[in-house]
């Protein structure tokens, strides 16, 4: 009956097409603004032809720049926002732990811009060289370490150069794999208010890559509100102690509760990592965003959070787990810097690693206005958190001090194997220790680190997940096999500036498509309100609308070669369709143990029954509310039109990541 593909973004949500064209216009409203406007100047932005005094491409016609011109890894810039980018000196480096943004300058290279010197002004860039098979094949004379860059900047105001900078960088050693050699500098600067150019200037040998990255000015003491947006992955909302759990799993999300608002009932529009991010940063359900598969990618052209936010001068950055949150999958676009480096997946302190690189970061640049993406997979599969976590909520007697479903279960074909309830329960109790872990090593010391900064009152803290997890609730582990609120319901805990809205619990559905639009409200960032799919939820806030939201899930056919077939899932109030499509014979003998034998339609009554056990799509007091929904349903399958995906470049070390997590053998 229907099979997921991407979609033609045109049809489904109404006016869509035209509030993409209208949110560009304002992302390139917000670009036309004059320095002295904005919070932070990117003078990667700033760069046009004409601001290109020196370059050694400039030589080149179009024809002879090729990927070899550059460093390997690196790409054209997509961000919105970003401008004409004359020679593709804009670029994204990627060096596998990070991505950033950098302009390429290989010497001799002069670049000018005029600005006006903010209040409080601060020059704040990075300098590098990087040596790979690209750079070594210009078969340049051969140069030892002593030789390399030497990185000046020049401040002219009133028609009087001053040279405020000046470093030389010695070239990287030479290795099989790349090399680089990096610094990161900041310059306060004097004369408030002036008017006055910069220029950047790289000299030395040529056929060195060097670059600047992301070179910025802004205003160091400056009152914005920042935004710290916190996704753990594979957390299901009913093991909080905020959302009711009887165990101590959640005291420091708890806390934060107490002056945030909670959103009860908060639905994901997938139940795995790569669509559900997707759509968590673009506002778009996956029939819009088009991301389904494991190889597809986001399509550059999509206006994501990160795009709007740069636009209006927030400094972006990230620290993810990686692997479906990589930057391979298009999640780097509008970031200034995407971190990629906490480690092996299957490493029992990823939540620790990506408390590290988050408080370093926040030490380093909370005088920024910024907004801050953070991602763990803490408390995804295998379940092994450290002492004493991994026995905090097990008995004595457990089976397991850790629990890895791909060799505890036989990974793919043990998703539907029964365990006896003690072994069960062992393996809840792993998954508990995972996010009191998660708690302890993460949440509190995020949240102590904004006090300690004194940014907390102006920061716009959200913490949510992906999406849940399956304990056998359906006679399923894991999450990409069902629809069924285990897999879909995530929390979201939402602490507003000053705590405004503190202590409210809201028990409306709510989507993570709302995610996106409430922060751009609350900051007041202009925006059409009928952007995406998702809606600010300030109106719910502020008792202007009070109904249930209709949110839409999907999963597509075989996805990760899990043998599942499609499904689909969407609400009306707090009744809840199902849509299964049968699964085929040579895939349900896949599995070493039996898939559960589902009904083609399922209807579940959420308010009375939370776990979807009675399944009343035969009631005939439901009749009328299964038939609107399957309509819809079948609406929104005819919204559906086959695309050409854009396919995700899949290297080594990401194979290797979703290997790690289980997810490919």
């Amino acid at each position: 009956m229907f099979k997921i593909s991407p979609v033609n973004r045109t049809k489904w949500v109404k006016g869509a097409a035209f509030t993409v064209t209208l949110s560009l216009c304002i992302l390139a409203a917000c670009q036309k603004n004059s320095s002295a406007e904005k919070s932070l100047i990117r003078l990667i932005d700033l760069l046009k032809q004409e601001n290109i005094l020196k370059s050694p491409l400039s030589d080149k016609s179009s024809m002879d720049l090729t990927e070899t011109t550059y460093p390997i890894n690196s790409m054209p810039m997509l961000d919105s926002t970003v401008g004409e980018n004359p020679m593709g000196l804009k670029r994204k480096l990627n060096l596998g732990s990070v991505e950033f943004n950098m302009l390429f300058a290989p010497p001799k290279s002069e670049y000018n811009f005029d600005i006006t010197i903010p209040n409080n002004g601060i020059l704040d860039f990075g300098i590098g060289i990087v040596r790979d098979q690209n750079s070594e094949s210009l078969r340049v004379p051969q140069l030892d370490r002593a030789e390399g860059v030497e990185f000046t900047v020049v401040l002219e105001i009133d028609g009087r150069k001053k040279t405020i900078f000046r470093q030389h960088l010695k070239m990287p050693p030479l290795r099989e794999t790349r090399t680089v050699n990096y610094a990161q500098n900041r310059i306060a600067l004097a004369s408030p208010n002036r008017k006055a150019r910069l220029t950047l200037i790289t000299s030395g040998k040529e056929g060195i890559f060097s670059f600047w990255a992301n070179p910025s000015l802004y205003d160091r003491i400056q009152k914005r509100t920042n935004v710290v947006l916190v996704s753990i992955d594979t957390l299901r909302a009913d093991h909080l102690g905020v959302y009711g759990y009887g165990r101590d799993t959640s005291p420091a999300m708890d806390a934060l509760a107490e002056e945030s608002t909670v959103f009860l009932n908060t639905y994901a529009s997938a139940p795995w990592t790569l669509p559900s991010h997707v759509a968590m940063l673009t506002s778009l359900n996956g029939i819009h965003h088009g991301v389904y598969y494991e190889n597809d990618r986001m399509d550059p052209s999509l206006i994501t959070l990160p795009d709007f936010l740069r636009a209006d001068g927030y400094f972006c950055a990230a620290f993810t787990g990686a692997a479906f949150v990589s930057s391979f999958y298009g999640f780097s676009k509008g970031f200034d810097s995407y971190g990629m480096g906490q480690g092996l997946l299957t490493s029992p302190r990823l939540a620790e690693k990506a408390a590290q690189e988050s408080l370093e970061w926040l030490d380093a640049n909370s005088d920024k206005p910024f907004f801050l993406f953070v991602h763990t997979y803490q408390a995804h599969a295998p379940y092994n958190p450290p002492e004493p976590y991994n026995t905090m909520f097990t008995e004595k007697s457990a089976r397991w001090k850790e629990f890895d479903i791909g060799k505890d279960l036989g990974g793919k074909y043990g998703f539907y194997k029964r365990l006896p309830e003690d072994e069960r329960q062992n393996v809840v109790g792993l998954y508990d220790g995972e996010i009191r872990y998660t708690d302890d090593v993460l949440i509190k010391p995020l949240i102590d680190k904004l006090r300690a900064l004194n940014i907390y009152d102006r920061t716009l803290l959200v913490v949510t997940s992906d999406h849940g997890e399956g304990l056998y609730d359906h006679a399923t582990w894991d999450h990409i096999h069902n629809l069924y609120d285990e897999s879909l319901k995530v929390p979201l805990i939402i602490k507003f500036p000053k705590s405004k809205h503190a202590g409210r619990k809201l028990s409306s559905i709510v989507r993570l498509i709302d995610i996106m639009p409430t922060v751009l409200e609350d900051l007041g960032i202009a925006f059409n309100p009928n952007f995406g799919d998702g809606r600010s939820l300030i109106p719910v806030l502020q008792g202007r609308e009070t109904g249930d939201r209709v949110f839409t899930a999907d999963l597509a056919e075989n996805v990760l070669g899990y043998r599942t077939p499609s499904r689909m899932a969407m609400n009306s109030g707090k009744d809840k369709v199902i849509l299964n499509m049968p699964s085929r014979r040579e895939d349900r003998e896949f599995f070493g143990s039996s898939a559960p034998s589902v009904p083609a339609v399922e209807l579940y009554d959420l308010e009375k029954d939370s776990r979807e056990k009675n399944n009343l799509a035969a009631a005939p007091e439901k009749a009328q509310v299964a038939r609107r929904l399957l309509q819809s349903l079948q609406e929104l399958v005819k919204a559906i039109k086959p695309n050409e995906r854009t396919k995700a470049k899949l290297s080594k070390e990401l194979d290797e990541q979703l290997k790690s997590l289980g997810y490919i053998r």
